[in-house]
């Protein structure tokens, strides 16, 4: 126990502690407070504090929309993010809207970037650790699968896509209709019970 004491003490009182903590909070900074100034999001859209954001004055999130915990949501310089309305991310999506190229012969990290915007319309639902990449544009009512990888545009409305790389498998199913009286617990529901 007195070694773990000592090597807190000792550490904590020295110059690789006060460097440590300047750089986690210039860090903790740029990735939960800077971009907030910078994002154009409508007034009740809802963003998790451990959302990642990049060049946010390049990112546009629609109004009742959800970017969830983890998500990562980064456009570049030279392109842009811009999300529908009423659209759901599930934990862990990924949007990027650039890449290294990878042509071999000299490290990707050298080489450009590839920048391409991605649109993402209204009523979508990017499932759990879904990717986006680069240039993808997705139409109105899209369910994409948790998992998936999104290469390509999905131009069809009301599809869902999955895969990797992701493709149509289906098509969203119509809205049941509701019938109150087919509701149990009605009386749990106050204002529900006067409806007729």
């Amino acid at each position: 126990m007195g070694k773990y004491i000592w090597e807190i003490v000792r550490h904590t009182f020295s110059l690789r502690f006060l460097v440590s903590l300047a750089y986690s909070f210039a860090y903790y900074i740029h990735e939960n407070v800077a971009w907030r100034a910078n994002i154009h999001a409508a007034g009740d859209a809802r963003i998790h504090p451990t959302a990642s954001i990049r060049n946010a004055q390049n990112v546009y999130v629609g109004k009742n929309s959800h970017i969830n915990h983890s998500c990562c949501v980064w456009a570049s310089e030279n392109s842009k993010i811009v999300l529908g309305d009423n659209l759901l991310m599930g934990p862990g999506v990924g949007l990027f809207s650039s890449n290294h190229s990878t042509f071999k012969g000299q490290p990707m990290t050298l080489q450009e970037w590839k920048e391409a915007s991605i649109v993402i319309g209204n009523d979508v639902w990017l499932g759990a650790h879904s990717v986006v990449t680069a240039g993808t544009h997705i139409a109105n009512g899209v369910l994409v699968a948790a998992g998936a990888v999104v290469t390509r545009s999905i131009t069809q409305e009301d599809v869902i896509v999955a895969g990797i790389p992701a493709k149509i498998i289906g098509e969203r199913p119509p809205a049941p209709e509701l019938n109150i009286n087919d509701l149990t617990g009605i009386e749990k529901i106050p204002w529900l019970s006067r409806v007729k």
